[in-house]
């Protein structure tokens, strides 16, 4: 019974995998969905596409674009239609649990009261399921104990929520019998009759893919009882389910190109080579499937127009009836079918089979000389084995030593081959590695020389900057006392020009002095990694006694906007200071009129934010982050280094806080700094 499962799922990927949607309908497609600029015929055009995809290398791209278009419309529908492949990709990969949750979690809303309703239920039923099946024998059974004890004192749910409490609790019945060593399907079917029982209460493809799901099941159950009755009562209800799915007019209307085969395939495979089956019954089922297959459902394309689904059913039903010529027909015709793809295990499998039949036949040098065929298509993987069955046929029938010797040899040369080649390739793929690894070494010093180029050559700059700033901006100031000093040593000034060159002097004194100091701050943050000790001051008061020292300039107001009367917070006093005062300077430079604001405040409970905002000239947006470069001057005939905003960028660096220019504001500039408390 395992092995029967396992043929179905065999089945149902070669057909899959065949199927191959017609080029310039694809084409066409994607050049509407292109130029369409209504969004709701995109999320039709792409539910074509993703359709007309299923099974190729495109199928998940088209269904992510599906599902973010079709969610951002509100199509119900069409999100539940890309949920297949997306929930197929999530249930498959190790550790994307999460992503399937999230991804339901929005699509739910969506559907709820669509053709797609209780999809979610659904794949999260597969998901437990698929956890159940493929985990060991020991963690299968904890895991479908753990589900029983969770289900017992839940409230009763909607039908989608107790379909698949039902099938699950179907699953952990016969497997916790299976970790004794009995597989008993049949012990499950008490749950699942009662879960088909509420599927005429679904949605339309809710009720396609729980039965889906559940026929699998049923066929496996009834023929483990040997029941014909029960697994031919079941097997119509499902095809007459499926009939009906496909003639549903939003089905019809808005997937003209779903692919329809797969449904009925796995239950005609089941129904045509099922051992219970009487011959009436056998053959009132392929005869049914041979209609199917030559009826309209087969789209023009897919799986059903390259004929592969049918030849293989069709090579399995006569295989099963004893017809052993006509299964070998259509086994050659599948051959031929699938010998352009080249080499797969399909094929192989076909060749074996082919063998096996004309032993059965017993036409013994025809299965020697596809036994050959199979050591040839299959390598060193298989050549002992094949090898082996070719020796024991030629004893068992006599054939000549000479051409066992020979199918002996062959497979051993070819083994011998693979060896070699495997060989070389790994010799390749160290040499490929080696040279890789350094080239991408040689990448890194290029990178790094490339580096440290623009370094250099940004310090140069950088010098070269600074060299001109100091001999304009200290002669400036220099030049003005000198100058002044001797003037004011002269005998024939009046006590006010005196006086006014004393202030001119105190004034660039002041000036060079400050100068000075921006410098050796600089220096000496630039050479600290340490951390600048804080306390908890009331910062209103620093901003205060800095703003009592601005200078009176006419039609400039100074304005204080303080969220409290007191503000206190972790600081360092002496650098804050100079911070505020900076901002300040720099604001005051730049303002000719209106007023320069400060405004400071708890953001948060461990948030302090400090504005200062003027009404000057402003910063193009585009060199926001600019005027925080060491020595650059917007006006490169303004007065000072281009120190001031560098300095308050390093201040508030080494507070642990951000500065930046509010390029929003565009009455002048205002700078915003925000400090944390570590």
């Amino acid at each position: 019974m395992k092995k029967s499962l396992w043929t179905l799922l065999a089945v149902g990927w070669m057909a899959a995998s065949s199927a191959t949607p017609p080029a310039h309908l694809v084409d066409s497609l994607k050049s509407a969905c292109q130029s369409e600029p209504d969004a709701r015929k995109r999320v039709d055009i792409l539910l074509n596409l993703k359709d007309l995809n299923d099974s190729s290398e495109d199928e998940l791209y088209y269904s992510r674009k599906l599902f973010d278009e079709a969610a951002a419309v509100g199509d119900g529908f069409a999100v539940g239609a890309s949920l297949g492949s997306l929930a197929s990709y999530y249930i498959s990969s190790p550790g994307a649990g999460d992503s399937l949750a999230r991804i339901l979690a929005q699509a739910e809303p969506l559907m709820r009261g669509s053709g797609m309703e209780g999809l979610g239920a659904y794949y999260r039923m597969v998901e437990l399921a698929r956890r159940i099946q493929v985990a060991g024998a020991e963690e299968s059974a904890r895991l479908c104990r753990e589900y029983i004890d969770s289900v017992r004192t839940l409230p009763p749910g909607d039908v989608y929520e107790e379909a698949s409490r039902l099938f699950l609790k179907g699953i952990a019945a016969f497997r916790l019998v299976s970790a004794e060593g009995n597989l008993q399907m049949e012990r499950g079917l008490p749950f699942w009759n009662d879960e088909l029982a509420l599927l005429g209460r679904m949605r339309p493809t809710a009720r396609r893919n729980f039965h889906a799901n559940l026929i699998t099941c049923l066929i496996a159950a009834y023929s483990s009882l040997e029941d014909q009755s029960g697994l031919v009562h079941a097997a119509d209800g499902y095809l007459a389910m499926l009939d009906e799915y496909y003639r549903d007019p939003e089905i019809v209307r808005r997937r003209p190109y779903i692919s329809k085969e797969m449904s009925y395939l796995v239950c005609y495979y089941s129904m045509c080579t099922s051992p219970l089956l009487d011959e009436r019954n056998l053959q009132a089922y392929y005869e049914r499937y041979r209609r199917f297959a030559d009826s309209a459902a087969a789209d023009a394309g897919n799986l059903l127009t390259n004929r592969q689904g049918f030849y293989t059913i069709s090579a399995e039903y006569y295989n099963r009836r004893g017809d052993y010529p006509r299964a070998l027909a259509y086994l050659d015709s599948l051959t031929v079918q699938l010998r352009p793809g080249g080499v797969t295990s399909q094929l192989v499998a076909i060749s074996a089979n082919k063998a096996k039949i004309l032993e059965r036949m017993g036409r013994y040098k025809e299965a020697c000389g596809v036994y050959n065929e199979v050591v040839g298509l299959r390598d060193s993987l298989s050549s002992h084995r094949y090898a082996e069955k070719v020796g024991e046929l030629e004893v068992q029938y006599g054939l000549d030593k000479a051409e066992r010797d020979k199918a002996l040899l062959l497979a051993q040369k070819r083994q011998n081959s693979l060896y070699f080649a495997l060989t070389i390739l790994l010799l390749a793929v160290i040499a490929v590695v080696y040279l890789w690894r350094n080239l991408l070494r040689i990448k890194h010093l290029q990178h790094n020389l490339s580096v440290e180029s623009q370094r250099a050559q940004e310090s140069e700059r950088l010098k070269r900057d600074f060299m001109g700033s100091m001999s304009h901006e200290i002669r400036t100031p220099l030049n003005a006392i000198s100058g002044f000093a001797e003037l004011i040593a002269g005998e024939d000034l009046t006590e006010e020009e005196r006086r006014e060159f004393a202030q001119i002097i105190r004034d660039n004194t002041q000036l060079f002095t400050s100068l000075i100091n921006d410098m050796l701050e600089v220096s000496q943050l630039d050479n600290t990694s340490a951390e600048m000790p804080r306390k908890l001051l009331d910062i209103s008061k620093i901003i205060r006694a800095e703003m009592e020292h601005l200078p009176v300039k006419e039609g400039v107001e100074y304005r204080l906007e303080l969220a409290a009367p007191e503000i206190v917070f972790p600081l360092h006093r002496s650098y804050v200071s100079l911070l505020v005062r900076e901002l300040l300077k720099n604001a005051v430079k730049f303002t000719e009129q209106g007023s320069v604001t400060v405004e400071c405040g708890l953001t948060g409970p461990d948030t302090l934010t400090l504005s200062v905002t003027d009404t000057g000239c402003g910063v193009e947006p585009g060199l926001a982050e600019k005027i925080f470069d060491r020595f650059y001057k917007g006006d490169p005939f303004a007065q000072g280094l281009g120190l001031g905003l560098s300095l308050c960028r390093l201040i508030v660096e080494k507070l642990g806080g951000t500065i930046a220019l509010d390029t929003s504001y565009t009455g002048g500039a205002r700078f915003v700094v925000t400090l944390r408390d570590a």
